[in-house]
Order: structure tokens, then sequence, then C-alpha cells
């Protein structure tokens, strides 16, 4: 029944036309609970106006429907007032976190093919480069020998005498009227007379999945990829869940990484950092010569364009930051040893500016 033409669906719920989507389904709540048929049996006004809350939650928590009804100040052309089956899926959405899934004016539901999650273990260099990976796994899948019937083929089935068929069973639960997957059969209505000596009348079977699956270049760790129609099937219905693979990648020895940026240290000698050069630096695709500076601090990052992670698509990728370490010797010969004394004896301070800072702030420190 529609709202009468003088019922404002803002007045109705009792909220004002600032209203956000969470006071609407809060005040929906409220007023529903108050009205339900179940908590008022016999009474047409409670179930005139829980039809009328009805409507006018359908209109307003609907972004296209209210942005309408707030400049016409009516329904949208064509749409058609809520029916029972409407309201149960609007009373359902509301309350189903609450109360599980409302029986009172529902149909029967199929059960859900479940979802199924498996780790996938990768290495760097496999998610720089993209792979693909073959995973076993075990899943329930719709029994060949008897499509799923869960009974042998040509023998009938018989309505579950639990639940009369409807594959869900009602009881009372405050004032509501709450309905739960019928234990007995699993949902689907139905016993069969001569269960499948395959599945054993369930309808499924579990069976050993050997899968192979494409990694794409640039996935990221912990990523997740969804396989369509690789989960388990459903007992009673066709649907099947997905395959959910959750992706791993390995540390590696050299680089770590840092969104599409890659990390790695590279040691150095005292001559080279002074003297400079080119040097051998590792990156994911192999080996490559990098231009060390005259001068190299220890700890100095030098960038590599483009030789860190693929972006996730194939567009351009990240740099490689090399640091610099600089190794010193702990063993040497006394020939070398004399060599090292005598360039240290010609050295001065103002060869080494960040040693006469450091010396500078020292004394101004005990000064």
């Amino acid at each position: 029944m529609a709202a009468p033409p003088s019922s404002d669906y803002y007045d109705v719920l009792g909220v004002a036309r600032t209203a956000t989507p969470e006071d609407l389904k809060q005040a929906y709540r409220k007023l529903a609970m108050q009205y339900h048929p179940d908590r008022n049996p016999g009474d047409p006004h409670a179930e005139a106006r829980f039809k009328q809350i009805n409507e006018a939650y359908q209109v307003l928590s609907d972004a296209g429907r209210r942005g309408h009804y707030d400049r016409f100040g009516r329904m949208p052309e064509g749409m058609r007032p809520p029916d029972f089956s409407d309201m149960s899926e609007i009373f359902e959405s509301v309350f189903g976190d609450l109360l599980g899934t409302l029986g009172t004016f529902g149909r029967p539901k199929k059960p859900i093919g479940k979802d199924i999650a498996v780790d996938v273990e990768i290495t760097l260099v496999e998610a720089a480069k993209g792979c693909e990976k073959t995973v076993e796994y075990e899943r329930w899948t719709l029994c060949e020998s008897c499509a799923g019937r869960g009974a042998v083929t040509g023998t009938t089935v018989d309505p579950c005498s639990a639940c009369n068929g409807r594959g869900e069973v009602r009881f009372q639960q405050g004032f509501f009227r709450v309905a739960r997957t019928c234990g007995r059969c699993d949902g689907r209505g139905t016993i069969p007379r001569e269960p499948c000596k395959t599945c054993a009348g369930a309808g499924v079977v579990k069976k050993n999945e050997r899968l192979a699956v494409s990694i794409p270049a640039g996935v990221e760790d912990g990523s997740t990829r969804t396989v369509r129609g690789y989960g388990d099937a459903a007992r009673g219905s066709n649907s099947v869940g997905d395959l959910e693979l959750r992706i791993h990648i390995a540390a590696h020895p050299l680089f770590t990484r840092d969104g599409h940026d890659l990390h790695c240290t590279v040691p150095v000698s005292f001559p080279q950092a002074v003297l400079g050069g080119m040097i051998e630096v590792p990156t994911i695709e192999g080996k490559v010569r990098m231009r060390l500076p005259a001068g190299t601090q220890p700890g100095q990052e030098l960038r590599l364009r483009a030789k860190g992670m693929p972006r996730f698509g194939g567009y351009a990728s990240g740099d490689q930051i090399v640091t610099i370490q600089l190794e010193v010797p702990t063993e040497l010969t006394p020939e070398q040893v004399k060599i090292v004394e005598t360039l240290a004896q010609s050295m001065n301070e103002e060869m080494h500016p960040q040693r006469r800072t450091f010396l500078e702030k020292l004394r101004a420190l005990f000064e």
C-alpha cells in the first residue's frame, strides 16, 4: 500500500531531511520492530504502518530515488509500491546482522557455495616477471554420477519431512519468526528415495584439484587473486564458490622491496670510494655496471632508474636504490700497514670536512 498523499517519507521515519544513510537505518530498525505484524497480531493499523515504514525506507535508502523524491516530493515514475517480498529483502538487509536470516515473509534460500583460500608462495624474481604456479587443494564438487541430485539416476526424491520441502525450518525468536537452513536436508528441501552410491545422497563429493594459475608481474606481498568458480559447490544447488589465492613473496637475500622500488646494499673498498669508477651492481634482471662518483661516502644512496619492480598492469617500473657500504679490511700485511700510515700522515683536517665539523661541534660543547 502506497503512503497517503499527505504523508512525508521523512516524517514517516521520524528523521530530518539531512539524515544520513545510517540515521535512516537506525530509524527504520526502531519503527519496524515496533510495528512488525508478529508483535501486533491482528492489528490492521500496525500492518498498514509497517508497510508505510518499509515504503519510506525503500525510497530514502536508494540515492537515486531519494534525490527524485527530494526534488519532486513523490515516488519516481514507474516505481511500484513494495510487496511483501520486497519488504522481506529490505527487512533482512537491515536486521540480518542482528537476527540472522529472517523468514517472516522470506522465500527459502538455496545454499551458497563457499570460497576457498589457498596460500601461494613465490620468489621476488617471480613477482617481478610474473609466473605460472600450480596449486593443489581439496574442494567439494557436484557429483557426476547423479548430477548433484543426490539420488540414483531415474529415481525420485521426496520432500523433506523436517521442513516440508522448504529447505529451512522456522521458529519463534521473541516477536520474530526466524528461518534457519534445515539440518536434515541441508537446505535442499528434498530427500532421495534411493541415495546415490557415489556421494551417499549428498549431491557433492570431495575432489583433489590441481590448477595452473597465472600470477601477474608486479604483484605485491599479501595481495589476493580470485579464480571464479573453483571453490566449494553447495549441496542442493548449482552455486559454486571461488578460489582465493593469497600471495606471499619470500624474502630475497639481496633485495628488499618498498612499493615499486628495490633496495640493496653494495660494499666497496676505500680506494673505490675515494677514486670512484665503474662497479658491478646486482639487479632483479641481472648484473649491471654503475658509475661510482669519486669521494662517495658510506651510506650514500645511488639510484638506478627503472630497475625496480614493474608496476601492476605493466606501466613502467620503480627504481633500485643502491646503498654504499664502505668495507674496512681487518687483516693487512706489514707493508700495507706502512702505506696506510703514510697516507694518514699526509692527510689533514681539510681533507676530512665531516670530521672537522664534528670536532668543531665537540669543542663548542665543552667550552
